[in-house]
């Protein structure tokens, strides 16, 4: 029984210039514990289906199932990480991570011991009293994987959680965030421009086309763990996507043109 299931998905966006087609008619099937990214141009819809799928948007046709049921807005079993890391800068490492459990209702105990536990695991332990402006962006994002992970969501949906990052940095979190994913057995969905990463992190990756927000083409990854961006089956697979990837950016474009 697949964990996620989108079936038909449609959605328009309405802007003074006229109606915007964000996605069209989009079927997506994610297994329990998989690892799958998304990648295509800019406004493509990517991000839309993400927050489709996170409760925060509501198609205007289609279904949207997790673990079979309707999704009817957001939940703690989804959770997100964008771009920007979403914290709070009047609190400190550990009582970010900390916050959302606050609010849940969880003891200071229980929530302090759950907080420790998940800034070991993003290797930021020495940094917990640490306040956010003293943190890198990669320590940014760091804490805000921990605090996603607090609730102990089944799924985590991640919107180029690393794009601002340096290359060297970006490779660090990589084989962080691929540790974190074996030993915790949870399903992402990862929205990225970097097709390298995409092959480098996904068990699948997706396509999507440049108008119209359609799912274009599946390409399931095959290469063995642990991955390098340099490795040549790796270049040589992201270097079919990312040929697929122009072409639909080419024809876009011809059509976008033609009066």
């Amino acid at each position: 029984m697949p964990l996620v299931e989108l079936t038909g998905v449609s959605k328009v966006f309405h802007s003074q210039s006229g109606p915007i087609q964000a996605l069209t008619d989009c079927n997506v099937v994610v297994d329990e514990g998989e690892f799958l990214c998304i990648v295509g141009p800019s406004g493509c819809g990517k991000s839309t289906l993400l927050n489709i799928i996170a409760g925060l948007e509501t198609p205007d046709s289609g279904s949207v199932l997790v673990k079979s049921k309707p999704v009817t807005g957001p939940g703690p079993d989804r959770m997100v990480m964008f771009q920007e890391a979403a914290l709070f800068p009047w609190l400190n490492v550990i009582q970010n991570v900390a916050f959302g459990l606050k609010m849940a209702g969880m003891g200071r105990k229980e929530r302090r011991e759950r907080a420790v536990a998940l800034l070991a695991m993003v290797k930021l332990s020495v940094f917990s009293r640490s306040w956010i402006h003293e943190l890198s962006g990669g320590m940014k994002q760091r804490v805000a994987l921990a605090s996603a992970l607090a609730h102990d969501p089944g799924i985590l949906l991640m919107d180029e959680p690393f794009a601002a990052l340096d290359a060297q940095m970006r490779d660090q979190l990589h084989v962080e965030l691929e540790s974190i994913w074996q030993k915790t057995g949870k399903t992402i969905l990862f929205v990225t421009h970097n097709v390298r990463e995409a092959v480098r992190l996904g068990t699948r990756v997706l396509l999507m086309t440049a108008r119209d927000g359609r799912i274009k083409r599946e390409y399931p990854i095959g290469l063995p763990r642990h991955r390098q961006l340099e490795d040549i089956d790796l270049v040589k697979i992201a270097s079919v996507i990312r040929d697929d990837l122009r072409q639909e950016v080419i024809q876009s474009n011809k059509r976008e043109y033609i009066v």
